[in-house]
């Protein structure tokens, strides 16, 4: 029994009777610090602000996220501690098919109904199997990842058994794909394959073969994880990507709409559809999941105004005015006093302008929000319907330098890899001169980068760690930001072991750390790492 007085439990759970049951449960095996939530919402906010060492969660949840969907949100962003045990609760036997397939699994799950001594075996269980990763959480949770994947790959070699081994091989190869070290991930997810069909390592191989531009052999891959397990929606997510970098884009919103038959009320997915529609061409059937993704998404904390202005965009493009300016007040309302504000209602403005022909006044608007571009609040997507009012303006109106300025501006700050540069295209594909601006500015961003890559592989690091900070600084890249963190850090710690001064470096990392975003994991193991040494003056 690993679980007494002090342990915390988060039940999320939209039924009262069954949360009042599994306090119960919990409680007759001494666990009274129990908490309880009735939707995906709630679970978040929760876990949001604090660290729970086991969660109970019901994979339906009503309207909205499920389960499965809510554990894998809060894992992509980091919120919920590695050391956490998910355990997952179901009446659900097809369940299995899912969690079988899932990218990112529960660590346990128990279908219905069940004891309180069944529950307490399989939270054992499962605390067993994340002890066995203890090491490399911790070494996780200081921001190191290196060392993380070093005592993972220690781990694996010595497993007792083939969960054990399976786990440590799974997160390690995780971490090297987030490094950068995709070849040594592939050796790890090939190796499993030859000893059984796993359809999150066969994800895992699309994704790397995605990101070396293999686009062919990544979709090939992904049917064939789809034709096995059907279910697995982020297959069908990776498949509309690839289509889209291919130019293909009706055939992604072809994939994103059989996604959306799976999960038909998932607020995340309707969006994702509705705004691959638009972005596609297709403003009406954009129309069509965005308002549906309102309908479902407004009573709940993952709404925000976001999906407000790519509805408002897409009855722009459509010239539908019949809510458009009661649509505008309600973004204006949501926004409230986010840090974003000005820059959206001036974009929103300029869109609602457009569709009443007065072209003039969305140029003026566009003009004020230009100014905000460099401002660490305003994100990819934001950026992405900026870019779609400028192509909008009459070139008549349109000053050739303004329009360079803004879309290298653009290009340079959030094109970290081909799928962002294919959506800016697509976005401008009717504005052949912006088409060109955008690839000019996207090769000049790859032969810097590429630079800084040459520097650090002939041992120059101290100065491909100045250039990246000059870079970041420069363009607000988050990637070229983080990019910069890595080295400068690795930079930092060899000149304290020689006992050599490192202020220089310090100032560095303190001056992109002030902007990049705080919930971003490897950011969080920046600060952590940083905090430590200064802390102990090692």
């Amino acid at each position: 029994m690993y679980f007494d007085e002090n342990t915390t439990v988060l039940i999320i759970e939209d039924s009262l009777t069954v949360r009042q049951g599994l306090r119960t449960m919990l409680s007759m095996a001494g666990i009274t610090r129990s908490d309880a939530v009735s939707s995906a919402a709630e679970g978040r906010a929760r876990l949001k602000g604090r660290r729970f060492d086991v969660v109970l969660c019901d994979y339906n949840l009503g309207d909205g996220m499920d389960g499965q969907e809510l554990l894998e949100a809060l894992r992509k962003t980091g919120t919920l501690p590695l050391s956490t045990i998910w355990i997952m609760i179901t009446g659900e036997r097809k369940y299995e098919r899912v969690v079988a397939a899932a990218e990112m699994a529960p660590d346990d799950y128990i279908l219905k109904p069940f004891n309180s001594n069944l529950l307490l075996t399989r939270m054992n269980n499962a605390h067993k199997r994340k002890q066995f990763l203890a090491p490399a959480h911790e070494q996780l949770e200081k921001g190191n990842r290196s060392a993380a994947i070093n005592t993972l790959q220690q781990l694996a070699a010595s497993a007792p058994g083939t969960a054990n081994r399976i786990d440590a091989n799974r997160l390690c190869a995780e971490l090297l794909v987030t490094e950068g070290r995709q070849g040594e991930a592939l050796h790890i997810y090939q190796e499993l394959l030859e000893s059984k069909v796993i359809p999150w390592a066969k994800m895992g191989v699309a994704r790397i073969q995605a990101d070396q531009g293999m686009q062919g052999e990544s979709s090939a891959l992904l049917k064939e994880i789809i034709q096995d397990a059907p279910l697995y929606t982020d297959a069908y997510d990776l498949l509309a990507q690839n289509l889209i970098d291919e130019g293909q884009y009706a055939q992604a919103v072809d994939v994103l709409e059989k996604a959306v038959s799976i999960s038909p009320r998932n607020f995340h997915r309707l969006k994702s559809c509705g705004t691959a529609a638009l972005r596609s061409g297709d403003p009406e059937k954009g129309a069509q999941y965005l308002q549906r993704a309102v309908e479902i998404g407004r009573n709940n904390n993952f709404f925000g105004p976001e999906v407000l202005v790519d509805l408002l965009q897409a009855y722009s493009e459509t010239g539908n005015t019949q809510f458009i300016d009661r649509l505008q007040a309600e973004i204006s309302a949501s926004l409230a006093d986010r840090p974003e504000a000005q820059f959206t209602l001036h974009t929103c403005r300029a869109l609602t302008a457009l569709v009443q022909q007065r072209a003039e006044e969305a140029l003026a608007l566009l003009k004020q929000a230009s100014a905000d571009l460099l401002k660490p609040f305003v994100h990819f997507e934001a950026a992405q319907r900026f870019l779609g009012a400028v192509v909008r303006l009459p070139e008549t109106l349109t000053d050739p330098a303004l329009l360079e300025e803004w879309t290298r501006t653009i290009t340079m700050r959030f094109a970290y890899s081909r799928h962002e540069l294919s959506t800016l295209l697509e976005i401008a594909r009717k504005h052949p001169h912006c088409c060109e601006l955008i690839e000019q500015a996207y090769a000049q961003l790859q032969e810097e980068s590429n630079r800084a890559v040459e520097l650090t592989t002939e041992g120059r690091a101290a100065e491909a760690g100045r250039m990246l900070h000059e870079m970041a600084m420069r363009l607000y890249n988050e990637r070229t930001g983080m990019n910069a963190c890595a080295i400068l850090l690795r930079v930092r710690e060899q000149l304290r072991k020689k006992n050599q001064e490192t202020a220089e470096f310090d100032q560095m990392l303190h001056e992109i750390l002030a902007w990049l975003p705080r919930d971003n994991e490897r950011v969080q193991g920046f600060l952590s790492r940083l905090q430590d040494e200064e802390g102990t003056g090692n």
